[in-house]
């Protein structure tokens, strides 16, 4: 039987491309190289011990299949996208709901892992192939979302000034727009720290402190807020929600890794010290992200322990990966 397409379905593709960054972050800190991305000419396997040859060989199957899938599935739910759009009133219904409209920004998220994913695990496995070929390309690729991005979140607004809308029913799902505003800005602030382009820097740069900053805005407000609700309501949402506590983590470092870019494009600019300043946005993410995961696990231990397996797939699942 055929599954009626909605936008949250990108988290799929989310979800396979950030195991796909995971798995190539941690070769391009754990193995020498040179400047730039690292490809895969430069795993000098002879030289590896058989624990550390088994390891990396695992990371590049996995980096690979997730790169694949990434792929696969932005495809298939581009082409689901396009027929949803065209299917008349679906959007309409969707943005006009205050409830329900904040998904329509995961396929923005997931659209922006994906030039990501092109950038690093995919070209890891293309060793003559030029970064900065791609960066003009990328430019305009990251304007159509950062233009989509402030469209949606303007539509968004807009329902919630001339909707009713039931505050007691908002959730943790609520912070989708500003995982979107994190993976936009992250797109941006890496255009701008691997451009060689004057030009392109500086349109990426400032294009992306524009998003991060109305992101970090947003963050704060809606965080807030919901830490607010749930302690009013002194109760865990339903099940299928608990998951969607997870979405802080990633918006976290998300933010924090994107205004690090951004003061390391700065310094380049203006010649002052950022290591301070870096160290603290870099620190104080990671403590927030540490403390969050910690404190989640320990509210959602009971469904983690005893629901999680045999409760059916909610799609805020995706949100752990």
């Amino acid at each position: 039987m055929k599954l009626k397409f909605v936008p949250i379905k990108f988290q799929a593709a989310l979800a396979a491309g950030s195991v796909a960054l995971m798995a190539f972050n941690y070769l391009q800190f754990a193995i020498p190289h040179g400047e730039g991305l690292i490809k895969i000419s430069d795993i000098v396997w002879s030289q590896l011990s058989l624990l550390h040859s088994s390891l990396y060989a695992l990371l590049v199957f996995i980096m690979l299949a997730s790169s694949i899938a990434n792929l696969i599935l932005t495809a298939v739910f581009l082409m689901g996208l396009t027929q949803w759009l065209g299917t008349k009133n679906q959007f309409t219904a969707l943005m006009d709901n205050p409830l329900t409209n904040i998904t329509i920004f995961v396929p923005i998220a997931s659209l922006s892992m994906t030039a990501n994913v092109v950038w690093g695990p995919l070209a890891f496995y293309i060793p003559g192939l030029s970064i900065q070929t791609m960066m003009l390309p990328s430019l305009i690729y990251f304007g159509v979302l950062w233009t989509s991005l402030f469209f949606l979140e303007f539509k968004v607004a807009k329902s919630w000034f001339t909707k009713p809308v039931d505050i007691s029913k908002l959730n943790f799902v609520w912070l989708l727009d500003v995982f979107a505003f994190g993976l936009v800005s992250l797109t941006g602030t890496g255009i701008a720290s691997m451009a060689e382009n004057s030009t392109i820097v500086s349109l990426a740069s400032v294009s992306s402190l524009f998003v991060l900053s109305i992101g970090v805005f947003l963050f704060i407000a809606k965080l807030s807020f919901l830490i607010y609700m749930q302690i009013k309501n002194a109760q865990l949402p339903d099940k299928p929600i608990l998951p969607a506590f997870f979405l802080v983590i990633p918006i976290t470092c998300l933010l924090g890794l994107s205004f690090y870019r951004i003061m390391t494009h700065l310094q380049n600019v203006f010649s002052f010290d950022i290591s301070v300043i870096s160290f603290y946005f870099i620190t104080v993410s990671y403590v927030i992200t540490i403390g969050w995961g910690i404190f989640t696990v320990y509210l959602l231990v009971d469904y983690l322990r005893k629901d999680f397996y045999k409760s059916q797939f909610s799609p805020t699942q995706w949100g752990m990966v």
